[in-house]
């Protein structure tokens, strides 16, 4: 009898320890927050995201496996804004895991903390496009956003794992501190009142951190296809404010964007990446920003 109750308290004490030592398991709905997640958990955490850097975020496929990554999930990470709206509800229902319901410890909704931009005034129909009603969800894309969801993850993760909150703290510090330097050198490169032209509104964070103005969208209204009427608006807005960059995102069609720099002199078109793993050289937001400071910067 001893002798099985010695080995009974050697499994409770190996399984104690098993889970002391087990990484919070961390599931993100884009990448750039998954880049977050790396810097603040570090080592203490396990993270993956739903949709990969080539991905418009706003139409993923609930796929049964990521059913199954979500039922194993300490840590749901979204932006919310109605972004994930299209699939993720699905993906949390199908995973039948309380703790990542709206409201719950499982639950972090990083759009809740961000003051929003392009918020419309009044009611909104389907005839305006896909206009989200609480401001557009880009705001991964102004660095100073992502210090804000940081310092929020930093809170949320000591909540929730509070043994390792000194390595959650410095790391963060890590991050604020490299940010922060890197935005000055950032600023300085960009010079404010440059005039763009972009497909969606999906940079509107960049520009406004930065002082760019957006000229004109290709899309005449979010999620609406350019048609010729507004092709040759956007032509002669290009031509009439000087404009010599269009950015397109690289998870859109380039080919209305070419076809309009043909017709411009001097217009150029750079498909950028918007996300973490957007290109194979961009493996976190660090690498992210500078890749679209690169590109609108002055030479």
């Amino acid at each position: 009898m001893n002798r099985l109750y010695k080995i009974y308290s050697l499994i409770l004490v190996s399984v104690f320890c098993l889970n002391a030592h087990a990484k919070l398991n961390v599931m993100t709905t884009t990448t750039n927050l998954k880049s977050v997640v790396e810097s603040i958990g570090g080592d203490k955490v396990h993270v993956e995201s739903f949709c990969k850097g080539t991905q418009d975020p706003h139409y993923i496929e609930a796929k049964p496996s990521y059913t199954l990554k979500a039922a194993k999930a300490d840590l749901l990470v979204s932006i919310g804004l109605d972004l994930e709206i299209g699939w993720l509800p699905l993906i949390i229902r199908g995973a039948r895991n309380p703790k990542l319901r709206a409201g719950n410890v499982g639950s972090f909704v990083t759009g809740e903390y961000i003051d929003t931009l392009e918020k419309p005034k009044a009611g909104i129909s389907r005839a305006e496009g896909d206009v989200h009603p609480e401001g557009n969800p880009h705001f991964m894309l102004d660095p100073q956003n992502a210090l804000v969801v940081a310092e929020k993850l930093k809170e949320k993760l000591k909540i929730m794992d509070p043994e390792n909150s000194d390595q959650y703290e410095s790391n963060f510090k890590k991050f604020e501190d490299q940010l922060k330097a890197k935005l000055v050198n950032w600023e300085k490169r960009v010079k404010a009142g440059k005039k763009v032209i972009t497909y969606h509104k999906t940079l509107t964070y960049f520009y406004h951190r930065f002082g760019i103005k957006n000229v004109s969208l290709l899309e005449p209204k979010p999620g609406v296809p350019p048609s010729a009427s507004h092709i040759l608006d956007v032509m002669k807005n290009a031509k009439d404010e000087g404009v010599k960059l269009v950015l397109v995102e690289n998870y859109f069609d380039p080919t209305v964007a070419n076809r309009v720099a043909r017709d411009v002199d001097g217009l150029k078109v750079d498909i950028v990446p918007v996300s973490v793993g957007g290109e194979p050289n961009i493996t976190n937001l660090f690498d992210l920003y500078e890749r679209l400071v690169s590109s609108v910067e002055e030479r």
